[in-house]
């Protein structure tokens, strides 16, 4: 999707692009300078950022420049009325809803701290990580650009954030297509989103992130929000295979990354 071009007047396609991380970097820099003059556009973009998170936090740098007064006002507006989401939810709709587990700024996502379990570090970002692959369709992925120069990208920046060198050759399934390698970041920990479209069963990913303790464990299995997870442990990093797969089948899926994997 970084491969399609954004200029103003910005439509919420635009606003969705750079919320979601997908707008090129020049592209993105541009709409940030607009959005912290243009009071129409910064209503809007808070408008789409309708969310239950601490999204001033996440934002301040940006938002203190913005007309932020405006923004609060609506967003205020939206909590207080605790929306419930109509039947037939649109791509932009579902896109908007998932900015509730991953506020992005300039072409990086930033996934927010769920509030809620006294989980373990590790469990934690699973327990993220499987929320927000619950909102995933496959309209939400219907528009990435999957071509093997921007997987290549995305792999390069694998490697340069956490360490970790893949190929895609290395990420072949069965019965799935590759369709985008993404950073993403909780607190201080970088991770690699790995993402297909299953023919069978829609959206899956691989996250992959740095641990703490080197180790190597079998991998297990569980399920969160509805989704089912398949996690092992190799050398200082956890990876979480998350899907709506029946549970063998992403197990199968599982040990086949494992196996390119180690």
């Amino acid at each position: 999707m970084k491969s399609h071009r954004f200029t103003p007047p910005y439509d919420d396609e635009a606003i969705v692009a750079w919320l979601d991380g997908a707008m090129s970097h020049i592209d993105a820099l541009k709409f940030e300078e607009r959005l912290r003059s243009d009071e129409q556009l910064s209503g809007r973009t808070a408008e789409l950022m309708k969310s239950n998170q601490d999204y001033q936090r996440a934002f301040a740098p940006l938002l203190a420049e913005a007309p932020s007064a405006r923004m609060q006002e609506k967003l205020e507006a939206h909590l207080a009325a605790n929306p419930v989401e109509r039947p037939g939810v649109s791509r932009r709709s579902l896109i908007a809803a998932s900015l509730s587990f991953l506020v992005l700024g300039s072409g990086l996502g930033y996934l927010v701290r769920p509030s809620a379990g006294a989980l373990n570090e590790t469990a934690h970002i699973r327990d993220l990580e499987a929320q927000y692959m619950s909102l995933y369709s496959a309209e939400t992925l219907l528009d990435v650009d999957s071509s093997l120069p921007v997987i290549q990208r995305g792999l390069a920046r694998t490697e340069q954030d956490i360490g970790l060198a893949l190929t895609a050759q290395q990420l072949a399934l069965h019965g799935a297509e590759l369709k985008m390698v993404r950073m993403l970041r909780y607190d201080s920990t970088s991770i690699a989103q790995i993402a297909w479209i299953h023919a069978d069963f829609g959206p899956m990913a691989l996250c992959i992130s740095p641990f703490e303790q080197a180790s190597h464990t079998g991998i297990n299995s569980e399920q969160r929000h509805g989704m089912n997870l398949a996690w092992w442990n190799y050398r200082d990093y956890q990876f979480v295979l998350i899907g709506r797969n029946p549970a063998d089948q992403l197990q199968q899926s599982a040990q086949r990354l494992q196996a390119a994997l180690s």
